[in-house]
C-alpha cells in the first residue's frame, strides 16, 4: 500500500521516528514460566526444527501448533546500558498493522513487526553473511509468492528459518498460510532448519535478531488498547508490493529506472535493504537494454516472443515504447 508523507506526496515507504523507543526495562505480560517451560525452550533437540505444521490450535495468546516454542523477552538478551543502545539502531515497519512489508539488515540490528493477527511472520537468517530478512505476509499468501519474496529478498540464500503465526483467533487463518510458506523455505533450502515460535504475550512486537525471533511486550495492552501495535525503532514502513509496483511503473526507459534510483538512494534506507532494491532495479535495467536493443521489429517481436505472461505485462509499455521508436525510424 503507498504511503502518504507529511508533505502530502505519494511514497511507497516511509521513514519516521518510534513511538516507542525506550525499553521497558522488565515490565512483561509473560505468564509465570514453569520449569517444564524452561526446559522445553532450551532444549537441544529445539534447534532441528520441524519438517511439517501440526495441529495448529490456540493458545494462551498466539497461535500454537506441535513443535512451536513461545518468543523469548528480546530484552533479557541485553543488559541495562548495552539495551538503550541497541534501541537506537533497530528498525520498525509499522504500528497498524499493514502486512505485505519487509525489512532487511545486518543480523545484530533488530528487525520488529506487530499487530500480527490472521497474517504471519517469516524470518530467515544466513550466518555466512550475518544477514537477516524479516517479512510480515498477509493471510492467504501462497507458496509461489513466498518462493518470489525469498529470491529477490534474500539472494544470498539463508541458513535458519523461523515462522509465527499471528493471534489465537485466526487459527483457520494460520492453517491456510503457514503451509504454504513451509513449503517454499523447504524449496530453497531443504537442509535448513525451520522452527516455529509463538506468542508469549498478548499482541507482542515480533523482532528479529541474530537468528531468531523474540518479543517485546505491547506496552499499549496495559493502556486497554489491545487491537494497537508500537514500534520500539525507527519505522521504515517498506511494503513489497509498493516496492515492485514503483519500480516496474518505472520499467519503460532506462532514464524512468534511474530517477526511481535516485530515489531510493538519497533516503536513509539501511544498507541491505538498498542493496535489494538496487539489485531488482538492474535486473529490470538489464531487460530494457535488451528491448531498447532492437532495431528491427522482427527482432522486437522475436524478444517479445520469448517473454512469459508475467514478464510481457511488466515490460509491454517498454516493447511498445521501443516499437514506435522503430516505426519513426522507416
Amino acid at each position: 500500500m503507498k504511503i502518504t508523507n507529511n508533505y502530502g506526496k505519494i511514497n511507497y515507504y516511509s521513514w519516521t521516528k518510534p513511538k516507542y523507543a525506550s525499553p521497558s526495562f522488565g515490565i512483561s505480560f509473560s505468564p509465570k514460566k514453569s520449569l517444564r517451560d524452561i526446559f522445553v525452550k532450551k532444549s537441544p533437540g529445539s534447534e532441528s526444527g520441524i519438517s511439517k505444521i501440526k495441529r495448529l490450535h490456540p493458545g494462551n495468546f498466539g497461535t500454537e501448533c506441535k513443535g512451536s516454542l513461545p518468543l523469548g523477552d528480546f530484552e533479557e538478551l541485553f543488559g541495562l546500558k548495552e539495551l538503550q543502545n541497541v534501541y537506537k539502531k533497530g528498525i520498525s515497519t509499522n504500528t497498524d498493522g499493514w502486512a505485505d512489508c519487509f525489512l532487511k539488515s545486518m543480523a545484530n540490528t533488530p528487525l520488529s513487526t506487530s499487530s500480527v493477527y490472521d497474517c504471519s511472520v517469516m524470518y530467515l537468517f544466513n550466518k555466512d553473511t550475518n544477514t537477516h530478512f524479516l517479512y510480515h505476509s498477509y493471510y492467504k499468501t501462497y507458496k509461489d509468492t513466498f518462493d518470489s519474496i525469498i529470491k529477490n529478498f534474500m539472494p544470498e540464500g539463508f541458513t535458519k528459518a523461523v515462522i509465527l503465526p499471528g493471534q489465537n483467533r485466526w487459527v483457520s487463518s494460520h492453517e491456510i498460510t503457514l503451509p504454504e510458506m513451509l513449503k517454499a523455505i523447504k524449496l530453497n533450502n531443504k537442509n535448513a532448519p525451520i522452527n516455529i515460535r509463538h506468542y508469549a504475550s498478548p499482541l507482542p512486537e515480533v523482532v528479529g535478531y541474530k537468528g531468531d525471533l523474540y518479543e517485546i511486550p505491547n506496552m499499549r495492552v496495559s493502556l486497554g488498547f489491545s487491537d494497537k501495535g508500537q514500534a520500539s525503532f525507527p519505522i521504515c514502513d517498506i511494503r513489497v508490493s509498493g516496492v515492485i509496483e514503483a519500480i516496474e511503473h518505472s520499467a519503460v526507459t532506462l532514464e524512468q529506472l534511474t530517477k526511481q534510483r535516485k530515489v531510493y538512494n538519497i533516503e536513509n534506507l539501511d544498507a541491505e535493504i538498498l542493496k535489494v532494491l538496487n539489485n531488482m532495479i538492474d535486473k529490470y535495467q538489464k531487460e530494457i537494454e535488451r528491448i531498447s536493443s532492437c532495431k528491427t521489429l522482427n527482432e522486437l517481436e522475436t524478444l517479445t516472443e520469448s517473454y512469459n505472461e508475467k514478464e510481457l505485462s511488466t515490460f509491454l509499455r517498454a516493447i511498445e515504447n521501443q516499437k514506435q521508436k522503430i516505426t519513426k525510424v522507416y
